[in-house]
C-alpha cells in the first residue's frame, strides 16, 4: 500500500508540476504569435483530442506527465510562424514561460496551504514533538511557544531552524511558554541523517491567514525559496553536495512521505517540486530549457543566430549525458534506501 501512495503521490506532484510548466511555455509561445501544434496530457495512445487556435490538445492513455510541441523547434525552420523565425525576446519568452507556470503554480499551492492548513514557518509554537528525539528527552511539549535561545529572541521557524542548525553538539538553552507561564529546557542539536543537517526533533505548528493575505506570503516565500535555492547552486560544487543530489526515486520516496500526513502536505510538497523544477529547467544545460536560453544570450553577444542544426545536436547530446547523470543519481538513491 505504501508503495502504491508514493507512486501515485510523485506521480500526482510531477504532472501537475509538468503541466503548468509546458501550459506555461504554450501561453508564453502565443503571446510571442509562435505556433504550437501539440500540448498533451500523458503518453501512449490519444483517448481525446480537439483543435483549438491550430494546437490539437490531447489526453493519452497513461496520463502522466504532460509536454508541448513548438512548431519549428525540431523541424521545419524556416516556417513563418515558428520558433526560429521569431524574434529574439519572442524566444527568450516562449523559453522562460515555462519557469513562470511554475511559479504560479507554486503560488496557488502555497495560497491554499496557508489560508487552510496555514504556515509552519512563520510560527514559533511547538506542533508535535518526535519520539525518543533530544527535544522529547529536554521536556519540549507539543503547545510550547518559543521565545528565545541562548537569550536570542525568536521570531519564527525559519530563524530557529537556523540556530539550531549552526549549534550542532552544543547545548542550548530554550525560553518556552507554557500555558502562561516561562519555562527553560536544555537540548543539544544532533545530526538528523535524513535531514542532511542538525536538529532537536520537532514540527513547528501553524498561523492560518486570510485569502489576501496568504496569497502575498505565497508569493514572498516563493520568493525567498528562489533566493534559497540560487545560494545552493555553489554547493553542487563540493562533496556535500553532490551526495545531496537525488533524483526521481528519491523525490518520489519524499512525495510518498508527504502524502503519508496528508493530502495538504503532498500539495505542499507540489508547490516546493514546482518551484525546483522551474528554476532547475533554467540551467545552462544542453536538453534543458536553459540551454535554449544559452544559445540565445551567444547570439545578443555575437549579433548572429547560431544553425537551428547546430543546435539541435547539441541539445540531443546533453539530453544524452543528462539522462547518464540521473541514471547515476537514480542508482546511489536506490542503494541509499537498501541501506537504510
Amino acid at each position: 500500500m505504501q508503495i502504491l501512495l508514493t507512486v501515485l503521490s510523485f506521480a500526482f506532484s510531477f504532472t501537475l508540476a509538468t503541466l503548468f510548466h509546458e501550459g506555461g511555455h504554450l501561453l508564453a509561445a502565443r503571446a510571442s504569435r509562435t505556433q504550437t501544434e501539440e500540448f498533451g496530457l500523458g503518453f501512449g495512445k490519444t483517448v481525446w483530442s480537439r483543435s483549438r487556435g491550430g494546437t490539437v490538445f490531447k489526453i493519452n492513455a497513461l496520463p502522466i506527465l504532460a509536454y508541448v510541441k513548438i512548431k519549428g523547434m525540431e523541424s521545419d525552420y524556416d516556417a513563418p510562424d515558428g520558433f526560429y523565425t521569431k524574434g529574439w525576446w519572442a524566444r527568450l519568452f516562449t523559453m522562460v514561460g515555462g519557469m513562470l507556470g511554475n511559479l504560479l503554480l507554486a503560488i496557488l499551492i502555497f495560497t491554499i496551504v496557508f489560508s487552510t492548513l496555514g504556515d509552519p514557518r512563520a510560527s514559533t509554537l511547538v506542533g508535535s514533538v518526535t519520539s525518543s528525539s533530544p527535544a522529547q528527552t529536554a521536556g519540549l511539549q507539543a503547545g510550547d511557544t518559543i521565545l528565545s535561545i541562548d537569550g536570542v529572541a525568536m521570531a519564527n521557524f525559519d530563524q530557529i531552524s537556523a540556530y539550531v542548525r549552526s549549534h550542532e553538539g552544543r547545548k542550548i538553552d530554550i525560553t518556552v511558554e507554557r500555558d502562561g507561564q516561562k519555562e527553560d529546557v536544555s537540548v543539544t542539536p544532533v545530526m538528523n541523517a535524513e535531514l542532511g543537517y542538525a536538529a532537536i526533533g520537532y514540527t513547528p505548528g501553524y498561523v492560518r491567514y486570510n485569502p489576501l493575505r496568504s496569497a502575498w506570503r505565497a508569493v514572498t516565500f516563493t520568493a525567498e525559496y528562489i533566493v534559497t535555492y540560487v545560494k545552493a547552486l555553489p554547493l553542487l560544487f563540493t562533496k556535500r553536495g553532490i551526495q545531496s543530489l537525488t533524483g526521481p526515486i528519491g523525490i518520489a520516496r519524499m512525495t510518498g512521505e508527504a502524502a503519508m500526513s496528508g493530502f495538504m502536505s503532498l500539495l505542499w510538497m507540489t508547490g516546493i517540486i514546482s518551484v525546483a523544477i522551474g528554476l532547475t529547467q533554467l540551467l545552462p544545460i544542453p536538453a534543458l530549457d536553459g540551454g535554449w536560453v544559452l544559445f540565445l544570450l551567444v547570439e545578443a553577444v555575437i549579433r548572429r543566430r547560431i544553425p537551428p542544426e547546430r543546435q539541435g545536436t547539441i541539445q540531443s547530446v546533453g539530453l544524452f549525458i543528462l539522462l547518464g547523470v540521473m541514471l547515476l543519481i537514480s542508482i546511489k538513491d536506490v542503494v541509499g534506501i537498501l541501506i537504510h
